[in-house]
């Protein structure tokens, strides 16, 4: 029984939960929809959220709360990594137990069920709900029995993380069908990351009239709840580690504590990281120890892992991209290219566009990261854990998802001679005049081009193709038409005669990169 909140393995792997006088927000709307007092419709409330945003936590606070309020049905806390808890095999068995228990009139009616039918657990989830659960409760209610004083709230956390996207999809399905018709008030809390695949779930027709939802966004800001995690977390480690003598009373100082917070990105995960790690050897000082979560210092060796459970986050997040090449792509340009361009926000659409493809694309490639990269209504990109840029520039932890800095920016340089080309070819078509109106600013790939030679780019594949289809003649009538003929001198005489010469001796590539780097 390792999945329910209380289970022993749970205990035993130190699972989260609220830090005190924290999440009070999110807690309190959640106990408004349990006790009936808005959404009185919604028999399921999905709590969705970034990777790291806390989600498990407050699921677990919840449970303890409905716990000793007598409110608690059942619990079932899914988890990718543990065989038992990583797929719906005992998912009915173990909320069946539990109801049993709860509500100890139904016990002997489930026990029958199972007695009448001993491979129940081997057929699908809505037969054993049916056959389990359903049939008991209704059996009761038509012998009158009163379920005003039992239990009723079920707590299901970290759905995305059991085993087959249809599978999660079609067991929120078979618990709407099902209990939708109970004869008692029952209300499930699903917590889960916004994966596709859910929203799409999520957003079927018959499920609307008995959904409620409730993002962990903006509105509920982590940012002070985080600070005092921290700032209680820090208190605890200067008083009760076997260093603590050594640990100044001023530790950590407010800079430190507002860089963290920041990096934290109103995220837990990384807050959490932090502590666990600054305060987890009694032969190391925690002093050190944040140093190395800010990077002033190294490991002490190569089984020294600070960010082991972020990097574990990431790797599950990425693994999950079919094109992942596509998708450091965009992440190259958000995360390297931008602070040298400061371009500023980035939408799908300008991604779209810089990339060559068709509106659409980038949001269908980054779908599969809405847990860790967002975007709004405007198709504004964001990235919801400062920390991620700093697992993709180490090659020694992102291993193959690392961003190769010189080469992001060779692409990068690549695609604006590109555009260049294709501003010559569309030139070619059309009137000065016209041309000049109808295409993209020539100044934001000019601007893109240049800043990026300068920031010292690997002479690619993709930039070795362009500069071999390069003309000056061409790229001078473009620079003409979009009234930039000076900053033509400019190029020719200096970059591109640096970018040649990359060409003969520049062999180096994001491969060798890593090698060198690790």
């Amino acid at each position: 029984m390792g999945a329910t909140h209380n289970s022993l393995e749970r205990h035993q792997l130190d699972a989260p939960k609220c830090h005190p006088n924290t999440r009070v927000a999110v807690i309190k709307r959640l106990l408004s929809w349990i006790k009936g007092e808005i959404d009185l419709e919604a028999l399921i409330l999905w709590l969705y959220g970034a990777a790291g945003a806390g989600k498990s936590a407050i699921a677990h606070t919840l449970a303890e709360i409905c716990e000793a309020d007598g409110l608690l049905l059942a619990t079932f806390f899914f988890w990718k990594t543990a065989a038992e808890r990583s797929n719906v095999d005992r998912f009915i068995a173990t909320i069946a137990y539990q109801i049993a228990r709860m509500i100890p009139a139904s016990r002997p009616l489930i026990e029958a069920a199972i007695k009448a039918d001993p491979m129940i657990f081997k057929q699908s989830v809505d037969v054993q709900l049916a056959k389990l659960i359903i049939e008991p409760i209704q059996y009761l209610h038509s012998i009158g029995f009163n379920f005003k004083d039992s239990p009723f709230v079920i707590i299901i956390d970290g759905l995305d993380e059991c085993q087959g996207k249809d599978i999660q999809s079609g067991l929120v399905k078979s618990l709407a069908a099902a209990f939708r018709h109970s004869p008692f008030r029952t209300r499930i809390l699903i917590a889960s990351r916004p994966e596709v695949y859910l929203q799409s779930t999520f957003n079927l027709s018959p499920l609307q009239p008995h959904l409620s939802r409730l993002a962990l966004s903006s509105d509920y800001s982590a940012e002070e709840d985080i600070r005092r995690f921290l700032e209680d977390s820090f208190d605890k480690i200067r008083h009760e580690h076997p260093l603590a003598s050594y640990i100044p009373s001023s530790w950590p100082s407010a800079y430190v504590l507002r860089e963290l917070i920041e990096k934290s990105s109103g995220q837990f995960i990384f807050a959490s990281t932090t502590v666990k790690y600054a305060g987890g050897d009694p032969f190391e000082l925690p002093t050190r120890r944040l140093d190395v979560i800010r990077r002033l210092q190294p490991p002490r060796s190569d089984e020294d892992l600070p960010y082991a459970e972020l990097d574990s986050l990431y790797h599950h997040v990425l693994s999950g991209v079919r094109d992942i090449e596509r998708v450091k792509h965009v992440l190259g340009v958000l995360i390297i290219v931008d602070p040298v361009i400061k371009w500023g926000t980035h939408t799908t659409q300008s991604m779209d566009d810089l990339f060559f493809w068709q509106h659409g694309e980038t949001k269908a490639c980054l779908s599969p990261l809405e847990s860790i990269i967002g975007y709004d209504e405007m198709g504004r990109i964001s990235i919801f854990h400062a920390s991620l840029s700093d697992f993709l520039l180490d090659p020694s932890r992102s291993h193959q998802f690392y961003l190769c800095r010189e080469s992001i920016l060779g692409d990068c340089v690549a695609l604006g001679f590109r555009h260049f080309r294709q501003r010559k070819l569309e030139i070619n078509s059309v009137s000065s005049q016209s041309a000049t109106c109808s295409m993209p600013d020539c100044q934001v790939y000019w601007r893109l081009t240049l800043r990026c030679i300068f920031a010292g780019p690997f002479c690619t594949p993709q930039l070795r193709e362009e500069l071999s289809r390069l003309s000056f003649q061409a790229l001078y009538r473009v620079f003409e038409i979009a009234r930039l003929a000076e900053d033509f001198w400019l190029l020719t005489s200096t970059i591109i005669e640096m970018l040649y010469d990359r060409v003969s001796r520049d062999y180096l590539h994001c491969g060798e990169a890593v090698t060198n780097k690790s």
